[in-house]
């Protein structure tokens, strides 16, 4: 696990500058505090910070072939390189280091591009191929270790990180509104979209292969298994062992393995596992809990109590309090781009606290998008239905529903009451950005001139149209499914987990991400995932003899601070200032008059304003942070 960094120029002179690549590495050193590699040689430069996790003596990078043809950097695990690494010792290929970037290197020798296909893990790596004069850079297949790419007439520069790429002037002066608005949208940047217009990242399971004469070839590598598949008789017992092995794989490491673990059903799943399937080894998990106003709707401290109890595992309770003003910009600088969830409080504190005696941890990140855990998902079943209904009695009941104080009755929320009810769209694309937008009912009142225009081109619906063609236009559950997996999973979940986590030399590994258990999974029909208003019928069933009955039927809270409680509260003042028109008309971006009738409306509890809010925090705070920082003191393309 690391960060990588690189530069290739087409023209051979001048050389890459090792000041450059060292500075890049600079930029991402908490990815890596252990070790830091550097390898220059004429129109290439690569580099990379080490967390030394696997081959803790021999692994250092850049690693390159005997004959010096081929040389790799790597960020990431691959949980099958041992297997891999014994074939190919079979096979005559000859290894000085024990760990799995060497094998990646000896594979791509053996198969070239394709090697890909036969990795199991997470993974973002550059191979230089001088004879071949190429540059493959690859991603895994979910997205779970990040590559942005920028490239110009003069060459191609990647990294782990886009501060990396700022360090040295490489993130260039343009920001990329189409990308921006879909932030304000969703509460993230999708790929391969960036912040800014000359950056991209390389999108999960594809790989990129450039040329020395400046041509690049994109390849899709993998995609989610399509097509309904027969339900076997032994489902339950299939999945169950596909999880335990899945776990078992991310078990592999050469330093101790810590977890997260709240009361919900996947991060149980995941530590029930890790102690049935280690043996003596001795588990250890860290649970939030929260402190100040709305708290105690979110504390499942009992819940992690009770199942560590039952397998014997180690817990560290650890207190989530609202006292962000220390930490909001390290968060924000450390998410790399605008990024707008608010699990990326609790997600900082726990980090910071397993990171303090561990390096590695297992979270159950993932489990919702497999097993169907989210309130849309059956949104979206009966969502189908409801679009049946006459025009005018779908209006008349949104009508009454936006009137209606935010509250929660019977357990349920009125604030998601009211995004169902105004969910208008005809397209199953649509109907599912009704239940992300984080401004629903009025974005372009939002921007000033013609930025408000630009909205109303609706990028974020078109990018999902693009993603539900590209996918063959699936049907009912599996089209929020798959929508999931391509936008939601890796451009906001995977990239705060890996961001946040790794701003604390923190290794996040994630068993239900994993190839092998979704083909297992994803194919299996709709009835069999989710019952009638039943979420993760599925995944009940299958942990139904490891988990305690309260787990089984806990409602979902999600990992997730009481941003909207505490926006109202102690952290008010901060929202008022941030906001602020004297900042919104500096930045000349937004409405001032808007961005206060939004906090106007929050505050009172007319709305819960909370997601767009946040996001308008955030943006300002990276924008401050990126946009109107100072000058890199090295550029990269100074001759």
């Amino acid at each position: 696990m690391c960060g990588i960094v690189g530069i290739v120029h087409r023209a051979p002179e001048p050389g890459v500058s090792a000041d450059v690549v060292r500075a890049m590495c600079g930029a991402i050193q908490h990815r890596g505090p252990d070790d830091e590699g550097v390898f220059v040689q004429g129109r290439v430069g690569l580099g990379m910070r080490r967390l030394s996790i696997i081959d803790l003596e021999g692994g250092k990078q850049p690693i390159a072939t005997p004959d010096g043809a081929a040389t790799i950097v790597f960020n990431g695990e691959i949980y099958n390189y041992r297997e891999i690494r014994s074939g190919l010792v079979a096979r005559g290929y000859h290894f000085r280091s024990e760990g799995d970037t060497e094998t990646i290197l000896n594979l791509y020798q053996e198969m070239g591009p394709a090697c890909v296909e036969r990795l199991r893990g997470m993974f973002a790596f550059a191979i230089w191929d001088a004879p071949a004069r190429r540059l493959l850079l690859a991603r895994d297949r979910f997205g779970m270790k990040p590559l942005y790419v920028t490239s110009g007439p003069w060459g191609l520069a990647f990294a782990s990180e886009l501060k990396a790429l700022h360090a040295v002037g490489l993130t260039g002066g343009d920001l990329d509104w189409d990308a921006l608005l879909m932030y304000f949208r969703f509460g993230y940047v999708p790929a391969p979209a960036t912040p800014f217009r000359n950056v991209r990242k390389l999108e999960p399971g594809h790989t990129l292969e450039w040329h020395v004469d400046g041509t690049t070839e994109t390849r899709r590598y993998w995609d989610l298994p399509m097509g309904g598949v027969e339900t076997p008789k032994d489902a339950e017992e299939r999945v169950r062992a596909a999880f335990d092995q899945s776990v078992a794989a991310h078990l592999v490491s050469d330093v101790p393995v810590a977890s997260f673990l709240s009361g919900g059903l996947d991060s149980s799943a995941v530590v029930s596992s890790m102690a049935l399937v280690s043996g003596d080894v001795p588990q250890h998990a860290y649970v939030a809990r929260y402190r100040g106003a709305g708290a105690e709707s979110r504390d499942e401290t009992p819940l992690a109590q009770a199942l560590a109890k039952r397998y014997g595992v180690g817990l560290t309770i650890v207190d989530i309090e609202p006292k962000i003003r220390e930490i909001f910009e390290p968060i924000v600088w450390s998410l790399d781009e605008p990024h707008a969830d608010g699990s990326s409080i609790p997600t900082w504190l726990i980090s910071e606290a397993v990171a303090a005696d561990y390096k590695v941890a297992l979270t159950g990140t993932g489990g919702d998008e497999l097993f169907a855990g989210y309130r849309r998902h059956i949104g979206m079943l009966f969502g189908e239905w409801y679009h049946r209904l006459p025009g005018i009695a779908r209006r008349s009941a949104s009508a009454i529903a936006q009137r209606m104080p935010e509250l929660r009755a019977a357990g349920l929320g009125v604030n998601w009451l009211k995004r169902f009810l105004a969910v208008d769209g005809t397209t199953t694309p649509q109907r599912y950005m009704g239940f992300l937008d984080q401004f629903p009912g009025g974005p372009t009142s939002l921007f000033t001139g013609g930025l408000g225009e630009s909205a109303r081109r609706r990028p974020a619906e078109e990018h999902l149209a693009d993603l539900y063609d590209g996918g063959g236009r699936p049907g009912g559950l599996t089209a929020a499914l798959y929508l999931d997996y391509k936008c939601y999973l890796p451009d906001d979940l995977l990239h705060l987990s890996d961001r946040i986590a790794m701003a604390h030399s923190l290794e996040i590994r994630l068993p239900f991400v994993d190839h092998v258990l979704v083909e297992e999974v994803f194919p299996l029909a709709d009835s069999v995932k989710i019952g009638f208003a039943d979420r993760k019928r599925l995944l009940r069933q299958v942990l139904e003899p490891r988990l305690p009955r309260q787990h089984l039927r806990a409602p979902k809270r999600g990992f997730v601070g009481p941003t909207a409680a505490w926006l109202r509260n102690e952290l008010r003042d901060m929202l008022v200032d941030e906001l602020s028109a004297s900042r919104m008309t500096r930045l000349g971006y937004f409405d001032p008059a808007t961005v206060q009738t939004l906090i106007d409306e929050h505050l009172s509890l007319k709305q819960n304003r909370a997601g767009i809010l946040w996001a308008l925090m955030c943006f300002s705070t990276w924008h401050r942070q990126l946009v109107e920082s100072a000058t890199p003191t090295v550029r990269a393309l100074d001759r």
